[in-house]
């Protein structure tokens, strides 16, 4: 899929604070540290269901950013992290453009590379895990996207992972939305561009938990074969946006990720509710239905979006103050309709 601020004296101290050395081996973590344990996400050693958000500040550097992808990278901020935190989150999805992270890329941009890193560490400063999730699409800059994890989606891994890995409270998720379509060979294509990921990845000395992308732009993982990991830390990750009524159902749930879920971990690293893609009257009460499907089945989610600042899209929070969308007293295309209210009373707890 999108596949789509305080004073100076005090941004700049925050940002000089984050871009400092990274902690190194021996160091205590800020809190958020994650693990898998017998197949089940664990956070700072209790269980885990991740309640996360998604941020779009870093999906292209600048020399290629364009629309709503600009304006988050222009006003991220630390403090947003804190901001995250408050609506609701105790995780964050920061999507990472391969180009601008890739060393052999013409869009490498170093100070892009330098803003990254210090944003998930402004994150993690604020008590949140995070998620990295490398994209290759149009909107990340990239002429040709890849389909699947390439040779400069482990280039990315190798240069990006060192800055990382003393910190289990980040998980590195490969690639954003897998493209190809469920088919026993696109299978086999998958497993091996992705054991080779996270053999580049475990190579630099991580142990931090990857996380594998389903196929169909992540939709999907049912048929999806077993990764090898010496490790055994991947969890697997569905995007199941609605794109007709029938993808509104629990059946349509159970079909995409569910069932897989009984025996793998797995979280929901991407979904709201997209106009642009499939609205009806029933929308709200499937979204409503999505959640409690998620909570009672205990899988997480990664909403979007926490910076998304286009109007009619259906994310799960709006404007500079973040509000939460909501379906009371808006229709599909309305410019603050969305999931997140119901998402936001599922991670306060209501």
């Amino acid at each position: 899929m999108i596949a789509a601020f305080t004073t100076l004296v005090v941004v700049t101290t925050m940002l000089a604070a984050c871009s400092a050395p990274a902690k190194r081996s021996g160091s205590a973590s800020p809190a958020g540290a994650v693990t898998l344990v017998g197949g089940h996400l664990r956070r700072d050693g209790r269980p885990w269901v991740p309640h996360g958000l998604v941020s779009v500040a870093f999906v292209a550097p600048p020399k290629a950013a364009q629309g709503v992808f600009a304006t988050a990278y222009r006003q991220f901020r630390p403090v947003q992290m804190s901001a995250a935190r408050a609506w609701g989150a105790d995780s964050i999805r920061f999507q990472v453009s391969q180009p601008g992270l890739d060393p052999k890329s013409p869009l490498f941009d170093p100070a892009f590379r330098s803003k990254v890193v210090a944003g998930v560490r402004a994150a993690r400063a604020a008590g949140l895990s995070v998620i990295v999730s490398v994209q290759d699409e149009q909107q990340s800059g990239e002429r040709h996207p890849t389909s699947l994890p390439d040779d400069a989606t482990r280039r990315v891994w190798a240069s990006l992972a060192p800055d990382f890995n003393h910190d289990p409270g980040i998980m590195y998720e490969m690639l954003n939305e897998p493209r190809p379509q469920p088919s026993p060979a696109n299978w086999r294509a998958w497993a091996t561009a992705m054991n080779k990921t996270i053999a580049t990845i475990r190579g630099t000395g991580s142990r931090n938990v990857v996380v594998a992308d389903g196929l169909l732009l992540g939709e999907r993982l049912s048929g999806a074969p077993d990764l090898t990991d010496p490790v055994h830390a991947v969890v697997y990750a569905s995007h199941p946006y609605a794109h007709d009524a029938e993808g509104q159902t629990a059946q349509a749930w159970d079909d995409r990720f569910g069932r897989f879920a009984r025996t793998h971990p797995v979280i929901v690293t991407e979904w709201t509710t997209v106009p642009g893609y499939f609205c009806d009257r029933d929308t709200a009460k499937s979204a409503v239905a999505f959640v409690r499907y998620l909570r009672t089945r205990q899988i997480g989610l990664t909403a979007y979006a926490f910076d998304f600042s286009g109007d009619k899209f259906g994310s799960v929070a709006h404007g500079p103050q973040h509000q939460a969308s909501t379906f009371t007293g808006t229709s599909c295309g309305s410019a603050d309709f969305g999931p997140g209210g119901v998402v936001q009373s599922w991670y306060r707890g209501s």
